[in-house]
């Protein structure tokens, strides 16, 4: 055991990557471009304190970003708008599988492709978010590499004709809410009722897409 540990340490320390230079660089460029090409980006409100942003091709996500604004509802009940409170954290989700597929194409260290990684998402897609979120103060404080690639289903819209109670039905056969806490959420949260109603139905999606 112990030589078969010394023979991987030797390899991994042994390993040769190729060095950064500007082609490097216009080579993992080129190589995000073309896997991203086509992918579409939703966006969908949890709270006036969190925005989740999907990108999917083909029926994957292939990336997502989650951005959250600061809260002080522990302190007291914090009604404030989304603009009205300051930027707190955005974090970059990757799939394990996409980003061992760039080492494998362009064998240079974990430590900058995640570099470049978030420099192109920079170039690339932080400014369209800026803009859907009216603000400029929003950036990547942490890049994660976790997870697999995930079926994707756009956020939904209320289908026509479907009522407040048609909602709150499903609400309650499907969770443990009863209807007086259901309508307590609602007065304290605005929209509560919709928003659990669609994530219902969005879930109900996934399920059905995955074959459960």
């Amino acid at each position: 055991m112990r030589n078969l540990i010394k023979l991987i340490l030797e390899d991994e320390v042994n390993r040769k990557y190729e060095k950064p230079t500007p082609k490097i660089d216009q080579l993992v460029y080129r190589w995000l471009n073309d896997y991203f090409d086509g992918a579409k980006m939703y966006h969908d409100k949890s709270w006036e304190t969190r925005y989740d942003f999907e990108f999917c091709k083909n029926g994957k996500e292939i990336m997502s970003l989650i951005i959250f604004f600061e809260d002080n509802s522990v302190d007291y009940d914090d009604r404030r708008k989304t603009e009205e409170r300051d930027f707190d954290s955005g974090f970059l989700y990757v799939p394990n599988d996409i980003f061992k597929e760039l080492m494998s194409d362009i064998p240079v260290r974990v430590s900058y492709l995640k570099y470049l990684f978030e420099e192109w998402f920079d170039d690339t897609y932080l400014g369209e978010i800026q803009k859907v979120m009216r603000r400029n103060d929003i950036y990547i404080s942490e890049f994660n590499i976790e997870g697999n690639v995930k079926t994707c289903v756009p956020p939904m819209t209320k289908p026509e004709g479907v009522t407040e109670e048609d909602m709150i039905e499903l609400i309650l056969k499907t969770t443990l809410f009863r209807r007086d806490a259901i309508m307590k959420q609602e007065e304290e949260s605005p929209g509560w009722i919709e928003k659990t109603y669609l994530e219902k139905l969005r879930n109900a999606d996934r399920e059905r897409l995955r074959g459960y």
